[in-house]
């Protein structure tokens, strides 16, 4: 028995002032020895807290058996690593209770066995269940495989389940989908391709506001951001600029891409969402991933769709807003941002007459300023018609 696990089991519970009963440092040993076999490939950052959850583990499967005390965890890590470590053992590590006999024996257990109330016969142990059986009749069944692997080598992601507020009004996409594309325009610089990016993930994977059914949109949602991304992007610059893309230009986006999906866990959240609910659906992925994504939804026809067809509204307001800077330099004058053109859209209500510029100000304010000189000079004419009438009087 390892006996690092003692002081770990104490810290978990702080209140406990009694020795440490012998089935919970069993337990937690034989789940820690487990873990070694179940999960012996864990990241640098999850070996630091393996013992640590097998004895948290334990503690959760026990409280109730053994009258524990509240549970107050204090993970060695980060809560976000914490919190997908607990989640991969308490999946992998089984629920029933190993001891010597193949479980834990409480003292009631004994009288049973011993024929004191009765029959002898050994009646075998109810299995406490742990938090993925419980929730498990609530999720999808991709979920309750246990398909949320927190390492890299992670295959498919959970499935993930519908909700209102998830991705946008009435679709079917997961809830980082939106947060998750707002943080790339932001980092990537590039804020106007933001709804064509959700426009395409939402035609492909939520489609009529409901759950694609192909399975690989649904196992690979991460990757299809990624390629939906690129080519949104890559088509404004091939537009704009005038000449297709070269591979080391590919490479360089591919690898900005990618490095940002790496960081979205760290720098996104949405207020009110647990971390777990939130990251559903997520797996982390490599090149060759996006890639494949980028060759699907090329293969597939995607991007042949109304919603990439609109990028090149966008690559024609950039020419125009340019020309009309030229022209102004050539004035000699040069206008704000208000005064340049607004794209006119049909799904928006903004029209350019309704768009107050700075021009259309100063065209108001000198309007207004001779409205009132001439009503300042009608009050003058009549103040000295009265003026005369009374005179003459």
């Amino acid at each position: 028995m390892s006996r690092t696990l003692d002081p770990t089991l104490l810290s978990l519970l702080p209140t406990y002032s009694k020795d440490l009963p012998q089935p919970l440092l069993e337990l937690a040993s034989s789940l820690l020895t487990q873990s070694r076999h179940s999960a012996g490939t864990l990241k640098g950052e999850e070996e630091v807290a393996r013992a640590y959850a097998c004895a948290h583990i334990a503690c959760e499967r026990l409280k109730i058996t053994l009258d524990l005390p509240p549970i107050q965890a204090r993970p060695p890590v980060p809560p976000r690593i914490y919190k997908r470590l607990y989640a991969h053992l308490d999946n992998v590590l089984p629920a029933s209770t190993i001891g010597k006999s193949g479980r834990v024996r409480t003292p009631s257990s004994k009288l049973r066995e011993s024929g004191i109330f009765g029959s002898g016969q050994r009646i075998p142990p109810r299995a406490i269940p742990n938090k993925e059986e419980s929730l498990a009749k609530f999720r999808s069944p991709a979920a309750a495989r246990g398909d949320n692997t927190p390492t890299r080598s992670a295959g498919k992601p959970p499935a993930y389940q519908a909700k209102k507020g998830s991705g946008s009004a009435g679709s079917a996409l997961p809830a980082w989908v939106r947060p998750t594309i707002q943080f790339m325009c932001k980092e990537l610089d590039q804020g106007r391709i933001g709804r064509t990016v959700l426009a395409g993930m939402q035609t492909i994977a939520a489609p009529n506001g409901k759950r694609s059914e192909d399975e690989w949109i649904t196992e690979n949602l991460v990757s299809l951001l990624a390629a939906v991304y690129f080519l949104v992007s890559s088509q404004l610059y091939v537009l704009e600029q005038g000449r297709e893309l070269d591979e080391s230009q590919y490479i360089r986006m591919r690898k900005e891409i990618l490095k940002t999906l790496g960081r979205a866990q760290e720098n996104v959240g949405v207020t009110g969402m647990d971390e777990d609910e939130l990251w559903i659906g997520w797996t982390d992925i490599r090149s060759k991933d996006m890639d494949s994504a980028v060759s699907k939804v090329v293969q597939n026809g995607w991007q042949e769709e109304e919603w990439f067809a609109g990028i090149k509204y966008m690559a024609n307001a950039k020419v125009v807003e340019t020309h009309d800077e030229d022209e102004q330099m050539e004035d000699g004058k040069e206008r704000s941002f208000g005064e340049k053109l607004h794209l006119q859209r049909g799904d928006t209500m903004l029209q350019s007459r309704w768009d107050m510029t700075d021009q259309k100000r100063e065209e108001y304010a000198a309007w207004k300023t001779g409205v009132l000189c001439r009503i300042e000079e009608i009050e003058r004419s009549r103040g000295a018609e009265m003026e005369i009438d009374t005179t003459a009087a």
